[in-house]
């Protein structure tokens, strides 16, 4: 209804005063409505095997002769829309930012820490960011915690991702590790209860969510999973690791199936920095003391490999553009611009113009094609007819 009223409140006629045809243009289409009616009812009673005929009497080449009369009217008055054009364009976007805080992005590879780049790259997008789209937070290590549903209100969003730190003390053992299968799990089951809530549903009644083109995931990490990347040293944790790789398919089968792609921003490097160098500072009993031993001669490093399977896996095109951060100096931003812009939903507007586009031809093709269909349409012996 906007587009509408924005289109007829810019049109305008050059000679107007030829609209004042259309005034004698209704007694005629009424009068010949009127004679429709009348034979409809003076036809003569059907018999057995009769039928009656499509057109008949009821001429219905005068339909298009009235519609064709009514745009030639229209074309004569010469119609314009004064000082806009129509034009495609972007609409609105939905963000879900997937800020990852676990233990590995204390790493200082990177100065001053993978956390703190993750923190710049989410902070950026803010130039991004127009009216009418929602941006979400969550947070994760071995799990995922929301910090801020959908919204528009972006000032609430760039504040808590400001705040966000590492979570837990170091004796909790969710922090070291990353969970990339529940982390997702719980992010589609919260946009399902969000969207669900919205369209009025009851907690407790069934949802079918909706598949949607302008709602992405951006996820900020260095991409270690210590689930997939482990080696399992017995049948037991061999069957938990077949666990978690089942669960990580269904996870992202689900994904596919609401169109939510998962855009990936790599933090850190390649060569990465020993796990037990991240422990300098704390001291023995302040962590899991099983750590000093595990650790030995591991090293977290950027996992490109798992943070691109993501994004292939939803369909998200990673090509053409450098999606890692692996140095202070380095940005995604260009990236995140690309991300942003091309899942918009596609919109057309009124765009400033400097000339009035006329629009009177496209009546007069129009009033030709209706008189056409009307020669079409007259019953074909009604040309041979000798009065």
């Amino acid at each position: 209804m906007y587009f509408i009223g924005r289109f007829l409140g810019n049109f305008t006629f050059s000679e107007p005063l030829y609209l004042w045809a259309l005034l004698l243009i209704a007694p005629i289409f009424f009068l010949w409505l009127l004679i429709v009616v009348l034979g409809l009812f003076s036809r003569p009673e059907q018999t057995y095997g009769s039928k009656y005929p499509i057109i008949g009497k009821i001429k219905l080449w005068g339909v298009f002769a009235l519609a064709s009369t009514i745009l030639m009217v229209i074309a004569l008055a010469r119609p314009a829309v004064s000082g806009s054009e129509i034009k495609p364009t972007n609409g609105d976007v939905q963000v879900i930012v997937l800020f990852d805080n676990s233990f590995s992005m204390k790493a200082d590879d990177i100065k001053p820490s993978r956390l703190e780049i993750a923190r710049r790259e989410i902070l950026s997008i803010d130039s991004f960011m127009r009216e009418g789209d929602r941006v979400g937070l969550f947070i994760f290590g071995k799990e995922s915690h929301i910090k801020l549903n959908l919204t528009s209100d972006f000032g609430t969003f760039f504040d808590q991702v400001s705040r966000a730190g590492l979570s837990g003390s170091l004796s909790d053992e969710t922090i070291f590790d990353t969970d990339f299968a529940t982390a997702f799990e719980h992010i589609y089951q919260s946009l399902d209860r969000q969207d669900a809530f919205l369209e009025g549903k009851e907690y407790n009644q069934r949802y079918n969510p909706k598949k949607r083109t302008n709602r992405i995931v951006l996820v900020f990490s260095d991409g270690e999973d210590q689930f997939f990347n482990s080696k399992p040293k017995n049948e037991a944790e061999a069957k938990l690791r077949a666990d978690y790789v089942k669960k990580y398919d269904k996870v992202m089968a689900e994904y596919k199936k609401r169109g939510l792609k998962i855009y990936p921003v790599g933090i850190g490097t390649r060569t990465g920095v020993s796990w037990l160098f991240l422990l300098k500072g704390y001291k023995k009993g302040t962590y899991p003391p099983e750590l000093d031993k595990e650790w030995i001669g591991q090293v977290t490093r950027l996992d490109r490999d798992r943070l691109s399977s993501l994004a292939k896996t939803t369909g998200a095109d990673l090509l053409g553009y450098d999606w890692t951060v692996e140095n202070s100096q380095g940005n995604a931003r260009q990236y995140l611009g690309h991300v942003l812009d091309s899942n918009r939903r596609p919109l057309f507007e009124f765009v400033a113009g400097d000339n009035d586009r006329q629009f009177w031809q496209y009546c007069l093709l129009a009033a030709i094609g209706f008189l056409a269909l009307g020669i079409v349409t007259y019953p074909f012996q009604g040309y041979l007819r000798n009065e």
